[in-house]
């Protein structure tokens, strides 16, 4: 791998590749932008194939990331850690390393949960380093991050059905969840709420199966019936790259809205979407509850502040959603130029000085 050509490409500030043999711990951090604030990510888990695939996931997720922080008004930047190893690669000691790991970065990178990860890693990991957010209140955070989440992701979706149907009710809405861990399961009952019609589907059965014990009207299929599924909404929770080019034209829903990341695997999917007649409402305008808790953690606005400043996930939305019509382009083209609108100005800052 020709590492600065990758960072040059990629846009990264900073790449820190770390190993520490006693416990087993190897993994990359990445740093693509700091100009509203230190970056900030997830800290996500998995046993990759090789080393380019760490490299493409935590690339893909910082930028997302700056993205995120760019259109929420957050005063931070993207970043993004991704680690090699299975569940039984953790104990205390692992997130302890990582932890004196970060806080030899001084701040410059702040930590998230993320996938494979979950609250007791991140205590761990805050044993060594402050440097750790939107935790659990009974560890310190001032909310749930999945229940925060969960709700900006609702209201995002809300939003959507208004482009499309002219209201916010969901009541009979067919809506397809693709994974119901700790963010799809917390979506499907605030889904059951809401009165939509649910089919669920994940790689992981007893998942599923826990799902319709406690709803037992809820649908299941297999995960490679999505694409072809007649539904409403499609809301992915699971890994990425759910619609390519190769299966577009196979869709048959309305609405793409979700918390997974890398549902596209680039913009032009976003376009073929948008010349469908499909809406694709970018995850990482939607899903950004976690990363505004955090940003509340850090500045240390009081909990009763945090509802309304997750409410304004759904006007960001319809806004961005409105002037995607107007501009006639995909709502991704739309929150790609708004962010980088956002961070432009942020830059130039002080540079028109003449004396």
């Amino acid at each position: 791998m020709h590492t600065f050509t990758s960072m040059k490409q990629s846009g990264l500030e900073q790449l820190v590749f770390f190993n520490e043999e006693s416990v087993n711990l190897k993994g990359i951090l990445a740093i693509h932008n700091s100009l509203l604030g230190p970056a900030i990510g997830g800290v996500r888990m998995m046993e990759y194939a090789d080393e380019e695939s760490m490299f493409k996931d935590a690339v893909d997720l910082a930028h997302e990331m700056t993205l995120r922080t760019a259109l929420s008004d957050c005063d931070l930047g993207g970043g993004s850690a991704v680690l090699f190893g299975s569940p039984k690669d953790k104990d205390e000691a692992y997130f302890r390393a990582f932890g004196r790991l970060l806080n030899r970065l001084s701040g410059q990178f702040l930590v998230v949960m993320e996938v494979g990860t979950n609250s007791r890693d991140l205590m761990n990991i805050k044993r060594e380093t402050d440097y750790v957010y939107a935790l659990p209140e009974a560890f310190g955070g001032i909310a749930d991050a999945t229940e925060i989440t969960a709700e900006g992701i609702m209201l995002g979706i809300k939003a959507s059905v208004k482009q499309i149907f002219g209201n916010t009710s969901l009541d009979g809405l067919t809506c397809l969840v693709q994974g119901v861990g700790r963010l799809g399961s917390t979506l499907v009952r605030m889904l059951v709420d809401a009165k939509a019609r649910l089919i669920v589907t994940d790689k992981n059965y007893d998942k599923i199966k826990n799902i319709q014990d406690k709803f037992p009207s809820v649908a299941m299929i297999q995960p490679g019936e999505i694409i072809d599924k007649k539904c409403d909404l499609i809301i992915p929770c699971a890994m990425g790259n759910l619609v390519t080019e190769s299966n577009v034209d196979r869709l048959k829903c309305r609405i793409i809205a979700g918390g997974a990341s890398n549902i596209l695997p680039n913009a032009d999917v976003a376009d073929m979407l948008h010349k469908k007649g499909v809406i694709y409402t970018p995850h990482f305008i939607i899903d950004s509850g976690e990363l505004i808790q955090a940003d509340y953690e850090i500045k240390k606005r009081p909990k009763s502040l945090l509802g309304g400043a997750i409410q304004e996930i759904y006007s960001r939305t319809i806004s961005l959603l409105e002037m995607s019509v107007e501009r006639k382009e995909a709502p991704t083209r739309t929150a790609l130029r708004l962010a980088g609108e956002r961070l432009t100005k942020i830059a130039g800052i002080g540079k028109s000085v003449r004396f």
